[in-house]
């Protein structure tokens, strides 16, 4: 009988420490993925920072330039156009 006892707590210990063993084994997976899926969330945060900013970045001089030269084609179009009056017309 104390033979029988021994073995079972024997069997009961190696089965605890295999137990222990598997969640922290369990633990190191999960700290590892969390790891992983944290790095890729902070490097796809920086990337899509850097995207933004580079589609929104504009050079402010060549905007105005571009206003610039728009207006003066439309005074340029409006000069040349004839007026027309009613003495004209009729």
């Amino acid at each position: 009988m104390k033979h029988s006892i021994k073995i079972a707590m024997a069997s009961l210990l190696v089965l605890g420490s295999t137990q222990v063993h598997a969640n922290e084994v369990d633990l190191d997976v999960t700290d590892m993925i969390t790891k992983n899926v944290k790095s890729y969330v902070n490097q796809a945060t920086a990337e899509f920072k850097q995207s933004v900013s580079q589609s929104l970045s504009f050079d402010a001089q060549a905007v105005f330039d571009e206003l610039v030269e728009q207006a003066q084609q439309d005074d340029d179009k409006s000069a040349k156009q004839p007026v027309t009056t009613e003495a004209n017309v009729k």
